[in-house]
């Protein structure tokens, strides 16, 4: 094991050198602060001497015993001090909506002509304007005690407000008119509400109401405005029959609704659910002219049919869903996806997209001549000739690849007007057709005919 070293022991010389640092380093500290010291005393000197000229100089002597004569003297007479530390913090606060409390025998008179909202202004301490906010005990009254039937101008009061703030209202009087109720009995009709929160494959019947009619009082000149009154029945969800509280509420000629006492405000209501639905083919409508000539030989579908959901004298009318495409955009054999419009009065499709698979092929003319003209919807029973005798027959021109209209025939095509909106005298109607294959394009020679209507 190695021996510790000895220090070596400090020699006079070292000490001497030691001292001679120190002296020196302590007085570059004195002469630091002697320095620091003196550049203080001349900043002071020149304060001072600017003071003693600002103070003494018969000009700025006079401006500054101004300033101070006007400050003692409004702290004399406006009481500065008083108001800036004994007065509270004073503020202003808007209440954008109060409703106005009527005090009156509703029961017995009608009243229109006053506000159902006024706004407010308040002014005061801002605690008593927190303590407001935070209570909302405050009100806006309209007192029409011993007021008979008649038009009166009446004052809004604020009311339950503290002493301590000053309100000022939006507006403070009102004229009103007061009328006498009285009692009338009204038909129930139906409405069902929130239809698009239930699952649309499924159809509401017919509600059975309770009560038949209800009983309205109001004012003879509020009762003659009354335009309808029905049953609000909400169907939120619904998938099967139910039965079910509905609100009765009464409506103007207008569709807007009404405040009026009804008795019973609520009625029961029983409603049959149901599921209505049919599986019919889809094919698609072309829309255009292919071009150069060509025509949809055939379309394969990934679904050959779907199923249809809506009532059931919509669906008795409808054989076929019609996918519309574009047809000036095809050129070439093409896969398609396409979106199933749903058909009018149809509330949901069992499939919401269809591919299809499209083949062209050479177009070709084919025209069928002697198509026998027939009628539709004959609701009013008319009896009608033809102006012109040969419009018992139309030619009706077909266009499509050679192996879709070569098997198509005269008796395959439905040609015909409809009667539906004919009125008694000559009536020039529209002719529509229909053929077997839908990838065909019928066009009829003649568009319209002239028929003459009577009893």
């Amino acid at each position: 094991m190695s021996k510790p070293k000895k220090q070596k022991p400090i020699r006079s010389q070292d000490k001497l050198e030691l001292a001679k640092q120190i002296a020196n380093q302590s007085k570059k500290v004195v002469t630091t602060y002697t320095n620091i010291e003196q550049l203080i005393l001349r900043i002071l000197k020149f304060i001072s001497s600017w003071f003693d000229k600002l103070m003494y100089n018969q000009k700025t002597s006079k401006l500054v015993s101004l300033v101070l004569a006007v400050i003692l003297y409004a702290a004399i007479n406006f009481s500065l001090g008083e108001s800036v530390f004994n007065n509270p913090v004073q503020s202003g606060y808007k209440i954008p909506v109060i409703s106005v409390n009527v005090i009156a025998n509703t029961e017995i008179y009608e009243i229109s002509g006053l506000p159902k909202n006024v706004s407010a202004y308040v002014v005061g301490d801002l605690s008593d304007i927190s303590l407001m906010n935070t209570q909302k005990a405050y009100s806006v009254v309209a007192d029409l005690s011993g007021l008979l039937e008649g038009t009166h101008e009446v004052r809004l009061s604020p009311k339950d407000f503290s002493t301590r703030l000053d309100v000022a209202l939006s507006q403070t009087t009102a004229v009103i008119t007061i009328k006498k109720k009285i009692s009338e009995r009204f038909a129930l009709a139906y409405d069902f509400v929130n239809k698009d929160k239930m699952n649309q494959e499924f159809v509401l019947g017919t509600p059975v109401l309770s009560d038949q009619e209800v009983i309205i009082r109001a004012s003879q000149d509020t009762l003659d405005k009354i335009g309808m009154v029905k049953v609000l029945i909400d169907v939120t969800g619904v998938n099967a029959d139910f039965v079910k509280e509905g609100t009765v509420v009464a409506y103007d000629e207008n569709g807007d609704r009404m405040v009026v006492d009804i008795l019973p405000t609520k009625v029961s209501v029983t409603v049959g659910v149901s599921s209505p639905n049919k599986s019919v083919p889809v094919a698609i409508s072309p829309i255009g002219e292919i071009p150069g000539g060509l025509a949809i030989d055939s379309v394969t579908y990934d679904h050959q049919t779907i199923t249809i959901y809506g009532q059931d004298s919509i669906l008795g009318a409808i054989d076929t869903v019609l996918v519309p495409i574009d047809a000036t955009s095809l050129n070439v054999d093409v896969n398609l996806v396409a979106d199933i419009p749903l058909p009018s009065g149809i509330t949901k499709t069992s499939v919401n997209v269809v591919n299809m698979q499209i083949k062209l092929a050479p177009g070709a003319i084919k025209s069928i001549p002697n198509v026998i003209i027939e009628y539709s919807n004959n609701v009013k029973g008319y009896r009608f000739t033809l102006v012109d005798l040969q419009d018992v027959y139309t030619s009706v021109d077909l266009f499509g690849t050679q192996a879709n209209i070569e098997s198509i025939i005269n008796e395959d095509l439905y040609v015909y007007f409809d009667m539906k909106n004919v009125v008694l005298g000559e009536n020039e109607v529209q002719l529509y057709v229909q053929g077997p294959n839908p990838l065909v394009k019928y066009t009829l020679v003649k568009a319209t005919i002239k028929i003459q209507v009577t009893n």
